[in-house]
């Protein structure tokens, strides 16, 4: 599968773009929508992610310069060598934590999101 960046919607120079996905694994998609924001102007990019599954060529292509910074969080494992200086992990444990204990004590989850 290639990706390929079709229409951009809206005016977005000099303005800072943040792209959000639920998962990252080849980084194809969102390094192109990240270059599309860039050629047409955006003065810094970020990419967020829940999910970063980070099969080759990931890393080549989130460490490009393409992102000023590319944020996920620990539900899967990262690799030191995949580490970035750009990469900013966000721990889900609080979050998971405070899921079971509402849980258990048969309390709102929705509330957490409230």
């Amino acid at each position: 599968n290639v990706s390929e960046v079709m229409h951009l919607i809206g005016d977005v120079k000099g303005k800072v773009a943040v792209l959000v996905d639920d998962m990252i694994d080849t980084a194809g998609t969102i390094t192109n929508a990240g270059k599309a924001l860039l050629a047409e102007g955006a003065r810094e990019v970020y990419a967020c992610t829940s999910h970063a599954v980070f099969s080759p060529p990931a890393i080549e292509r989130l460490s490009s310069g393409v992102f000023s910074e590319v944020i996920i969080t620990n539900t899967i494992p990262v690799k030191p060598e995949n580490m970035f200086p750009q990469l900013t992990i966000l721990s889900v444990a609080n979050l998971l934590g405070e899921t079971i204990w509402r849980v258990y004590n048969a309390s709102s989850v929705q509330a957490l999101r409230d």
